[in-house]
C-alpha cells in the first residue's frame, strides 16, 4: 500500500505526463487524491519539490526496467536492447512535460540529464567489461572514454538525425547507431555473432 507521499508523487506522474508540469497545480493534485493542501505542503513544501521527487521515481521506475532488460543476457544482446529501450523512452514520454521541465525547472533539468548521462555512462562500462570477459569485446578498448563516447552520443546522435530534413527513420537512425558501436567495440567473435544473432534481438 502506497504511503501518502508515495500517493502524491505517482498521482503528480500521470497528471505531469498526460497534460504537462506548467498546467497542473497543487490544487489539481490535491483534488486528485482529495486531500487538502495543509497535507500536501507536508510532504513538498513547493511544487518544485514535487518535480523531483517524480522525476526520481521515473528514474527509478526505469533503471529497474533496464536491469530486468540485462537479467540472464550476454553483453550484445543487452547493448542493443538498451539502446532501443532508451529510444523507445524518449519517443514515448510526454513532449509537453519535458518541454516544462527545459524552461521552468532548469535547474532540475540539469541535475536530472547530468544522473542520466552518468547512469548511461555506468551501464555501459558495466556491459564493456562483461563483452570482455564473455569474449565478445575487444580486450584493449578504452572502457572509460568509449563510455564518455557513448553517454554523449546516444542523444545527440538521435537528437540531430531525427531533426534532419531528410527525415530518417527511427528504425533506420537504430540500426546505424547499433552498427557503429558493434564495430568499434567487437572483436571477430562478437561480429560474428551479431551477424547470426541479430534478428533474436529485434
Amino acid at each position: 500500500m502506497e504511503s501518502p507521499q508515495e500517493s502524491i508523487i505517482s498521482t503528480a506522474s500521470h497528471l505531469f505526463e498526460q497534460f504537462g508540469i506548467r498546467s497542473v497545480s497543487i490544487d489539481n493534485v490535491c483534488t486528485e487524491l482529495r486531500i487538502s493542501k495543509k497535507t500536501f505542503y507536508t510532504y513538498f513544501p513547493q511544487k518544485e519539490d514535487l518535480v523531483d521527487a517524480v522525476l526520481t521515481l521515473q528514474r527509478n521506475v526505469n533503471f529497474e526496467k533496464y536491469g530486468r532488460l540485462f537479467k540472464n543476457k550476454n553483453a550484445i544482446d543487452s547493448l542493443i536492447l538498451i539502446i532501443k529501450e532508451i529510444r523507445r523512452d524518449g519517443e514515448h514520454g510526454s513532449q509537453s512535460m519535458c518541454y516544462d521541465i527545459e524552461k521552468y525547472y532548469p535547474k532540475i533539468h540539469e541535475k536530472f540529464e547530468i544522473q542520466k548521462r552518468e547512469g548511461i555512462r555506468a551501464g555501459f562500462e558495466m556491459n564493456l567489461k562483461q563483452g570482455i570477459q564473455e569474449g565478445f569485446y575487444r580486450e584493449d578498448l578504452d572502457i572509460e572514454l568509449i563510455s564518455f563516447f557513448h553517454s554523449i552520443q546516444i542523444k545527440n546522435t538521435f537528437e540531430l538525425m531525427s531533426q534532419d530534413s531528410k527525415k530518417y527513420t527511427k528504425k533506420r537512425l537504430i540500426d546505424f547507431f547499433i552498427d557503429l558501436m558493434i564495430h568499434l567495440i567487437a572483436n571477430e567473435k562478437g561480429l560474428k555473432y551479431m551477424e547470426e544473432n541479430y534478428n533474436k534481438s529485434e
